[in-house]
């Protein structure tokens, strides 16, 4: 959760709390785009060693937004909560989006991200301001918004890639 991305150049910081909400829309869609533009081998296809197949991205995006939005709703609910952080990779093979419809995982994206988006139109100043400790790492609410906003715009661009190589 870092305000400047050193892969993709997103900068988490140029966007207001506010912006959030608004701005996942487009890039949820972008992806969803993408994804659907994809031939069905090259959904499955990983490009190479240690490197997802874009229905994998997928996955993870889904798993991403349920998570982000969860982190919001823990810190209003209490202060401070102590949340582990999740090993994306495991969390990626125990799932085996490999396999998964994609049909299925587009449609749960989706559902998820205006979850989310919904999730983060309730942010105010307060809320925005309040913290969680993902394994000893206080992070406000505002950062785990840009955070999910981040999420979208880096993985979107491993689709991209992944479906080119």
């Amino acid at each position: 959760m870092e305000q400047v991305c050193s892969e993709c150049d997103f900068d988490a910081s140029a966007v207001g709390v506010g912006q959030v909400a608004v701005a996942l829309g487009p890039v949820a869609e972008r992806i969803v785009e993408h994804l659907r533009a994809l031939p069905g081998d090259v959904v499955r296809h990983r490009p190479g060693p240690g490197i997802w197949s874009p229905i994998e991205y997928l996955g993870h995006l889904r798993e991403s937004m349920a998570f982000h939005r969860w982190l919001i709703e823990r810190a209003a609910a209490e202060q401070t909560p102590v949340i582990p952080t999740v090993d994306p990779d495991a969390s990626v093979a125990a799932a085996d989006y490999h396999n998964g419809d994609l049909a299925d995982l587009l449609g749960q994206f989706e559902r998820r991200v205006a979850r989310l988006r919904e999730t983060m139109t309730q942010l105010d100043e307060d809320l925005a301001r309040r913290t969680v400790d993902v394994d000893g790492r206080v992070v406000s609410v505002a950062l785990v918004a840009r955070s999910a906003l981040h999420e979208c715009h880096h993985h979107d661009g491993d689709i991209v890639r992944a479906g080119q190589g």
